[in-house]
């Protein structure tokens, strides 16, 4: 019998398989630490943050919110979505009398991250996936989510007219206690 179709013996194929396993092992803790190393940026970032001091409220589109602009174009008491800090989606909320909160409530569910819409029928922020619900001012009212919305603080460029946003630092004026996401 030509000898291409014999099996080889029986301590050369565990050879074989061992080699086969080591490799892969070896290849699998190397992908590991190159995914989990300082070098991946996400990683860079989570040792090394550089904070997001101020930024520029934009539309969906990217562009500058414009105070004047945005406030005429929204009923008093509205909560639209728009990119905040880091491009975080951030509900801008206009009072009663119809001008721009202080506040900005980031859209993230404090539970899991799930981005938490506005219910204007039940006139709550309801999360889709687990169920939090938390009232206009991004409190909870339900679980599972441990924590409010949290905060960014909403200001107006006097120069450009542009929709300031920043990190909310302070006190939590809902609970008067410390922000539980700094």
């Amino acid at each position: 019998e030509p000898r291409s179709l014999r099996q080889p013996p029986a301590s050369i194929a565990s050879d074989f398989n061992r080699r086969h396993v080591l490799a892969g092992v070896l290849l699998n803790s190397l992908s590991t630490l190159a995914i989990m190393s300082p070098t991946n940026a996400a990683a860079k970032e989570a040792q090394d943050p550089k904070p997001v001091l101020t930024t520029t409220a934009k539309d969906i589109y990217g562009a500058d919110l414009i105070a004047s602009h945005y406030i005429s174009s929204k009923k008093a008491g509205d909560r639209s979505m728009v990119q905040g800090l880091r491009g975080d989606p951030t509900f801008l909320l206009l009072s009663p009398s119809g001008g721009l909160e202080h506040f900005a409530l980031n859209a993230e569910c404090s539970h899991l991250g799930c981005v938490v819409p506005w219910s204007e029928f039940e006139k709550k922020f309801v999360c889709p996936c687990h169920g939090s619900q938390y009232d206009a001012a991004g409190m909870v009212l339900r679980g599972p989510a441990p924590y409010p919305l949290a905060l960014a603080r909403v200001d107006v460029d006097p120069e450009n007219n542009k929709i300031l946003l920043s990190k909310w630092t302070e006190e939590d004026f809902r609970t008067n206690s410390k922000p539980w996401w700094t």
